[in-house]
């Protein structure tokens, strides 16, 4: 009875068009107060609780980051490098497109920022160029979403703070389905516009390339200092000295640093902002890191009461009772989040989804690191797909194309994330490769 009710107010204020964040918590709420089976001053408590996390501290700060860079002229300046190394290639605009998704990504950990920050650059461009409305906006799409695969990836920290899991390892285990995933979307962007007979870009000589590639390296200072602070210097011995190797900070300090060097690199190296400038961008970003923690909170208020009306439990049972293998499993979830991703952003999916599957996961003797990529590759694939398609409506605002435009766009694009889905899914090595190296 509780459960019924407690699902059946979710969709209704939903359906009447409540935020997502405001349904979790009204549910919640509401079921509290005809069925009390939770004290509301213990949901206020929780409420509370949600948020006095250290590790959630890294989502405001990555959203920083990727909001100073492009105002600090750092998008700028990997776009061009990327531009000179691919830019002649067949398709190169295109091509050019994923790899400055993959830079950007690198530092920013979020998807819609990704599509937002390189959009605001690449559309017109490609357009200009002679590259289809929908060739550029699937490029845009779909390559935006290896924003919260490749490390940092603010979706991975929330996952990683949800399951108990570590972080450091789960930012490593994306690395190479990351490259794998980069690597098909450049393949994907050289035959599509091969098809199209796209007229290719004069190559550039080695000195024209010179300069674009000394222009970035501050702005690829960026993600190499996160990577090598998260997981430091492997151990060395020069003579007398001996350096123990190890991290140099935790992945929340290194979201402060982001921010901090991208501050730094905008206001002094590339001198494209001023202190004035760089508060307005924190200012404007404020409330998008509001949302992301007013559904963080409500949504693990949902989950706390999901668990302790025992629902984990449950499904747990269930799924073992249907005697199935681990394969089928995954394909199960794989299945199930494909239905949630046409309703739910990736944030309150995991927070809503994951509790309540990740302990079949485990009893599955699934990998905690590899579901948590297995998750996250689901959510790239929701981000493109109708009706809350996040990724769609931020290249729809960029382009000022209908949102169903896009959509036709990422079509044939979206074959590779399926592919790259069903390789995460059945390959576990792909994902648990350098963490089992790095960490044994």
């Amino acid at each position: 009875m509780t459960t019924a009710l407690l699902v059946g107010l979710f969709f209704m204020l939903i359906a009447l068009g409540a935020p997502v964040a405001v349904a979790l918590g009204g549910a919640v709420v509401a079921t509290s107060m005809m069925l009390d089976p939770i004290p509301l001053a213990v949901i206020g408590q929780k409420v509370f609780a949600n948020l006095d996390h250290y590790t959630l501290m890294a989502v405001p700060f990555f959203f920083f980051a990727s909001a100073l860079m492009e105002t600090g002229g750092l998008v700028r300046r990997l776009i061009d490098l990327a531009n000179a190394l691919v830019g002649h290639w067949t398709g190169g605009l295109g091509v050019t497109t994923v790899l400055s998704c993959v830079f950007f990504a690198a530092i920013s950990g979020s998807s819609p920022a990704t599509v937002a920050g390189i959009g605001r650059i690449m559309y017109p461009s490609l357009r200009t160029e002679g590259y289809s409305s929908r060739y550029a906006l699937g490029a845009l799409v779909t390559a935006g979403s290896i924003g919260i695969l490749i490390p940092p990836s603010i979706p991975l920290i929330i996952y990683g703070f949800v399951t108990e899991s570590s972080v450091t390892r789960l930012f490593l285990a994306g690395v190479v389905p990351g490259i794998v995933y980069a690597t098909a979307m450049m393949t994907m962007a050289w035959l599509l516009a091969r098809r199209a007979d796209v007229p290719r870009r004069p190559r550039l000589s080695f000195a024209e390339r010179g300069k674009p590639i000394r222009a970035a390296l501050p702005a690829l200072a960026l993600p190499a200092m996160i990577f090598i602070g998260i997981y430091g210097f492997p151990a060395f011995t020069i003579g007398d000295f001996a350096y123990e190797g190890g991290a140099i900070f935790t992945p929340t300090e290194a979201a402060v640093m982001a921010t901090l060097f991208a501050l730094l690199i905008g206001l002094f190296v590339y001198r494209e902002t001023t202190v004035g400038q760089a508060l307005k961008t924190v200012v404007a970003t404020a409330p998008s890191v509001g949302m992301i923690f007013f559904i963080t909170t409500n949504a693990l208020l949902f989950a706390f009461f999901v668990t302790k009306l025992g629902i984990p439990a449950a499904v747990t049972d269930w799924i073992m009772s249907l005697g199935l293998e681990q394969w089928q499993f995954l394909l199960l979830v794989n299945c199930a989040f494909l239905i949630i991703g046409f309703f739910l952003e990736g944030v309150p999916t995991i927070l809503m989804f994951v509790p309540v599957l990740f302990p079949a996961a485990m009893a599955m003797g699934v990998d905690p690191i590899h579901f948590g990529i297995i998750v996250i590759v689901n959510i790239e694939l929701g981000l493109v797909t109708p009706p809350v398609g996040l990724n769609l409506f931020v290249a729809s605002g960029v382009s000022k194309e209908p949102v169903l435009e896009a959509f036709y766009g990422a079509l044939p694009w979206m074959v590779v994330t399926i592919i790259v889905l069903m390789l995460v899914t059945f390959v576990p090595g792909l994902s648990l490769f350098l963490p089992n190296y790095v960490f044994g």
